[in-house]
């Protein structure tokens, strides 16, 4: 018989408290069977209501709203990771239940695997209920709860609270499909083969659709409207592309041949020598955001923060990238900048989402460092040498820590 991370038999029930989150106990003592990982399910509290997400966005409610069997936002998907610990996501999306570590509220954050975006089950001997411990201990064992208000927390585990107990039903209902329109043209397909294009773009459809709604949020958090639609093209012949350089931009001038859209385009060659590569087409996709016909180097740094400091931490750059170049250079170095900035100013990364804002509201040829000066008190330059200065005195000070870290 398989071990499984998931539930504890009625024999420990009582020492609810000082259990370890994560103990193995078998599949076979619980009462309810254990979640289908990946399945979709409704999750009913037996303190009444059922648990609805407020938006797929960072820090969006997660709520205990009166059970309706219609609604996609009352519905999960709930995925084993592997370990026998569970991710609570908003289906479709990379929203997960997330536990504050520092006031155990909780609400919904883009999933980058931590613990306390994760959940052990408990199921209760001779009952459908499952408690859902927090994976992650610090502070003690806690519980996904109901509050009084319909708010959701994580509170000291009770198996006999009925706010803490919930039932996982799965549900046959669909999961919200994609609002967002994406269209493609081949206008050049530069020699390859359109059909093989055409099936880079099939795979990569749906992240465009998921990251949109992600990037508005984050980049603009709703002070203006984007365009609803992503038109994407492959010309070989577009003009950017006379640079050897360029894999893709943004073009925000409609085109005939572009079907009268601003439009993300697509330089086939590239597409079809580095087909892993989607850090690109996010760049594209949060210029459409910003509506980026201006802003100059501050709208291509953020465009890169958000690739890499939001979307893949992985590609954030290090020293050896920025080392020579300056603030207003766009791309990595501006990224760095920004990040640096983002953990020195009270507002946190919120800071990123002011400055774009601030972009598009002086419209075509923003200055960027009075941009900067505007929202942070201080201009690139500035920033820059503060920066350095603390990279120097000591290297190991500044080590460019992403907040997704």
């Amino acid at each position: 018989m398989r071990m499984r991370k998931l539930s504890i038999t009625a024999t420990v029930l009582a020492g609810v408290a000082g259990l370890t989150g994560g103990l193995t106990a078998t599949a076979a003592h619980a009462a309810e069977p254990l979640p289908e990982s990946g399945g979709t399910y409704r999750i009913s509290s037996h303190a009444g209501g059922a648990l609805q997400w407020d938006g797929p966005r960072n820090g969006a409610q997660v709520r205990v709203k009166e059970g309706n069997e219609t609604l996609t936002e009352q519905t999960w998907t709930v995925t084993d990771d592997g370990t026998g610990n569970w991710s609570v996501r908003i289906p479709r999306t990379n929203y997960a239940v997330d536990r504050d570590l520092g006031n155990n509220s909780v609400a919904a954050w883009n999933d980058i695997g931590r613990a306390n975006q994760r959940w052990w089950l408990q199921n209760l001997s001779g009952s459908r209920a499952w408690l859902l411990h927090s994976s992650d201990r610090t502070g003690g064992d806690t519980c996904l709860t109901r509050l009084p208000d319909q708010g959701t927390a994580a509170r000291p585990c009770n198996a006999g609270d009925a706010a803490q107990q919930w039932n996982l039903d799965k549900t046959t209902a669909q999961p919200p499909t994609p609002t967002v329109p994406v269209t493609l043209q081949m206008v050049n397909a530069g020699g390859y083969d359109p059909n093989a294009l055409r099936s880079w773009f099939d795979k990569s459809r749906g992240l465009l659709q998921d990251q949109y709604g992600k990037i508005k949020q984050f980049m603009t958090g709703g002070a203006y409207e984007v365009k609803p639609g992503i038109n994407v093209v492959f010309d070989a012949g577009h003009p950017s592309f006379s640079s050897p350089g360029v894999a893709a931009v943004f073009d925000p001038n409609p085109k005939p041949q572009y079907n009268n859209e601003k439009s993300i385009v697509l330089r086939p060659d590239y597409v079809m020598r580095n087909q892993g590569d989607t850090g690109s087409l996010i760049h594209e996709l949060t210029h459409q955001v910003q509506d980026a016909a201006n802003g100059g180097w501050l709208n291509e740094g953020q465009a890169d923060y958000y690739r890499k400091y939001v979307f893949n931490v992985k590609e954030k750059p290090g020293l050896d990238r920025i080392r020579g170049t300056d603030y207003d250079r766009g791309y990595d170095s501006t990224a760095f900048l920004l990040n640096y900035i983002a953990h020195k100013h009270p507002a946190g990364e919120s800071i990123i989402q002011k400055i774009n804002n601030e972009v598009r509201r002086q419209g075509f040829g923003a200055d960027g460092d009075r941009v900067l000066t505007a929202i942070t008190g201080k201009g690139g330059r500035q920033w820059w040498t503060e920066m350095w200065n603390d990279i120097q005195a000591s290297p190991t000070r500044w080590t460019n820590p992403a907040f997704r870290d």
